[in-house]
């Protein structure tokens, strides 16, 4: 039975393949969109991913709005601190070095 379904795994996902290198190319259509109203937002995670995206592309970001995230650089490179520092902050576990993300953000 093992040997089956393998057999089936590998023949329904080349099908998938064959499938997707057969499709056809479709192009989004240009949108309307005024470039210099752009913002960014997110909760939780998204609202991480939205501080960087809004501090990465500054010059064209026009706004952001952020729920349930933390600050920009918060981790600094260590997933230690972006579990315990940034994610869930308590007594042992100290926050992290406002002067030193704010210096980060300027750079």
């Amino acid at each position: 039975m093992v040997a089956s379904f393998r057999q089936a795994f590998v023949v329904a996902l080349g099908v998938m393949c064959v499938g997707t290198a057969q499709a056809e190319d479709h192009t989004l259509p240009p949108l309307a969109v005024d470039a210099e109203q752009t913002t960014v937002s997110g909760i939780s995670s998204g609202g991480y991913m939205a501080v960087q995206v809004q501090v990465a592309h500054a010059q064209r970001i026009k706004g952001a709005g952020i729920l349930a995230a933390g600050p920009y650089y918060c981790a600094q490179g260590s997933a230690w601190r972006a579990r315990y520092a940034c994610m869930e902050p308590s007594s042992w576990s100290p926050l992290p070095d406002v002067r030193a993300l704010q210096a980060a953000t300027r750079r």
